[in-house]
């Protein structure tokens, strides 16, 4: 079948070859009615021109593209370094390339077809996804055509896709935290759940709830609140919910997260509350603000360098054609006590 070429894009949309290229490498001076008609031909027809008679001549590029959806702030900063430096490492090992890229979103068309524009170019030969979310369209529309694509936080039950592999945390996270809070004599605990959307959001709220119910503790909507997965959104989710409750406080909050958790210490700063005096607070991932903060903070450890180097190796061996590749992993992962816990006041040796 005859490729497709930029000129029969432009009959297509009906504007100049010229206009076609500007469009596809992202020139700003298109009309957007313009932009947009010549964007639906792409898309119907398949359409990007490739790098280079390497691709051409149908070898890969044995590069691994990678994506962090999003804009990483100053808390995460150091988090998402590291991942970065380990997807990097992971691929080298396997004597492949990594091409990254910040992609603010995946709801805007013009991003999403950033990333479309990697693929179809054969710039990489898969792409590896750190924050696109559970129910993210473009993460179901270039395995279906035909992209390997591995992403991190993400699971699909029984998916029938083999070329959308992923890797995810400890599913039991929240649960050994109530465990180990209730064991020091906590049953007012709080929970501060992050954006749902995301799987390991909404796998940590479920354990956090397991526990809960394990336990016979009571579940008051007064100290359930939604802070997402960044400080400053659960610092207001945190102060919100303290500022309401001052007269009856939970002992204890549970985190989504480190950085959240971090919104919570500054919550309980402005709101005159000590931690752990007056209220123990646990994050989980261990970043790298978890054993700087004041006090040390309470945590649940993942092992980082062994969730990317899973995805990663089962990326490149799904790209290599090895058989029964497994689809999915959760990284199983360690609590760790600071100074952020402690017993409530009503359990302390006077």
């Amino acid at each position: 079948m005859k490729r497709i070429s930029s000129n029969d894009i432009a009959r297509l949309a009906g504007v100049s070859r010229s206009t076609v290229s500007r469009v596809i490498n992202g020139y700003s001076n298109v009309p957007e009615e313009t932009y947009n008609r010549v964007m639906q031909i792409v898309r119907e027809q398949h359409y990007y021109p490739q790098l280079s008679g390497r691709q051409l001549s149908g070898k890969g590029s044995n590069t691994l593209g990678l994506f962090w959806i999003g804009k990483p702030n100053l808390s995460q900063a150091l988090f998402s370094s590291n991942m970065f430096m380990i997807v990097i490492d992971a691929a080298a090992q396997r004597n492949y390339l990594t091409l990254a890229d910040i992609v603010p979103n995946l709801s805007e068309e013009r991003y999403a077809n950033q990333v479309r524009r990697v693929f179809s170019e054969g710039r990489i030969d898969a792409g590896i996804f750190i924050g696109a979310n559970n129910a993210e369209p473009l993460m179901e529309e270039l395995p279906d055509n035909g992209y390997i694509v591995g992403i991190h936080d993400y699971y699909r039950e029984n998916d029938p896709q083999p070329l959308r592999l992923s890797v995810n945390y400890d599913r039991s996270s929240g649960e050994q935290i109530i465990d180990y809070l209730y064991a020091l004599g906590h049953r007012k605990i709080a929970i501060l759940s992050g954006d749902l959307t995301h799987q390991s959001c909404l796998d940590r709220h479920e354990s956090f709830l397991r526990g809960m119910t394990k336990h016979h503790l009571p579940l008051r909507n007064q100290w359930m609140a939604y802070g997402g997965y960044t400080e400053e959104p659960a610092y207001l989710g945190a102060r919100q919910m303290l500022s309401a409750c001052m007269d009856d406080l939970p002992t204890a909050i549970c985190a989504n997260n480190d950085s959240a958790a971090m919104g919570v210490y500054q919550a309980c700063g402005e709101l005159g509350l000590r931690i752990p005096e007056d209220i123990s607070v646990f994050g989980t991932d261990d970043g790298p603000i978890a054993a700087t903060a004041s006090p040390p903070m309470s945590t649940f450890v993942i092992d980082t360098r062994k969730l990317f180097f899973s995805l990663v190796n089962r990326v490149i061996d799904t790209l290599e054609g090895k058989e029964n590749v497994p689809r999915t992993e959760f990284i199983q992962g360690t609590l760790l006590p600071r100074a952020s816990s402690a017993p409530p006041r009503e359990h302390r040796n006077p």
